[in-house]
């Protein structure tokens, strides 16, 4: 169900590894990971660690009367991550090689919002 909309976001994304749907509690929903990739992480444990800083900054932003969350990124030495936070208690997940293309993932996890969102109904 939410694995097709994962891969398409992993598969269309130059540079792109592992992908999850996660629950803001540190719950994952579903995951994909780019076929023959071995990546040096869990990413089910890294979408429950960043669940804790989607939770902050959604309470910050709360508190600063801006609206509602949409997006994170963190970039590391070597990987990137982007977030796309989908509800209140979701939020999809995209991790990428440092060389990845940042900009294609963004706008992968924004067209593929809709249908997880829809899914997850």
């Amino acid at each position: 169900m939410f694995v097709e909309a994962l891969k398409e976001v992993v598969e269309n994304t130059d540079g792109a590894v592992a992908s999850l749907l996660m629950d803001v509690e540190g719950i994952p929903v579903e995951s994909y990971i780019k076929e023959g990739m071995a990546i040096p992480f869990d990413i089910e444990v890294v979408g429950a660690e960043f669940s804790v800083i989607v939770k902050s900054v959604q309470r910050t932003v709360e508190s600063l009367e801006a609206g509602e969350t949409r997006e994170l990124s963190v970039q590391s030495e070597r990987v990137i991550t982007l977030i796309r936070v989908l509800t209140h208690e979701y939020f999809v997940a995209l991790a990428l090689e440092p060389t990845g293309n940042i900009g294609k993932g963004r706008y992968m996890l924004r067209v593929q919002a809709p249908k997880l969102l829809a899914d997850l109904a």
